[in-house]
């Protein structure tokens, strides 16, 4: 007799958007198995997660309530809510550059052009809004990254929300 686990599947050819409950923060990853790899995400506060397709995307915790994957949810795909949170965590880091000119000074931009370099969103499909984001470039297989781990963007994120 075979016994079926309790436990949902966990997606692995997801590749999740986690943005901070509180809209400061943002960050794409190729794979699950790549979010997860980042062993401080839990320490990082209230998470949300998503899909490129703007589905939402529900934890999977262990028995010890450690965070083992995500698992899509039953609603419907919303990228406009998506886009609408990535613009307010673009809004956010603005705003952080503004009253904290050092964070870019460093890449060699000045804060207008910092401010004047930020992606704009909502002017495309989801993932098209995602490759914006300065330093995303596709990978090998077509998947994009929100965000360059160098790049001055991704450091403003951090220093505006998040540090590592």
């Amino acid at each position: 007799m075979t016994t079926l686990s309790s436990r949902p599947a966990t997606a692995t050819d997801v590749q999740p958007i986690v943005i901070a409950s509180d809209n400061s923060f943002a960050h794409a990853y190729d794979s699950v198995a790549e979010m997860l790899a980042e062993k401080d995400l839990g320490e990082k506060g209230g998470l949300e997660f998503f899909d490129r397709a703007g589905r939402r995307l529900v934890p999977v915790l262990s028995h010890a309530w450690e965070l083992e994957g995500l698992v899509p949810a039953l609603d419907d795909p919303d990228p406009e809510l998506v886009q609408a949170r990535l613009q307010a965590v673009v809004q956010h880091v603005g705003d952080y550059i503004r009253r904290h000119p050092e964070v870019v000074a460093g890449s060699g931009l000045s804060v207008d052009e910092a401010i004047a370099a930020l992606p704009t969103i909502g002017t495309g499909t989801l993932a098209e809004d995602a490759a914006q984001f300065p330093g995303a470039q596709p990978s090998s297989d077509g998947a994009i990254q929100l965000m360059d781990s160098g790049g001055w963007f991704h450091n403003a994120l951090h220093a505006a929300g998040w540090s590592h």
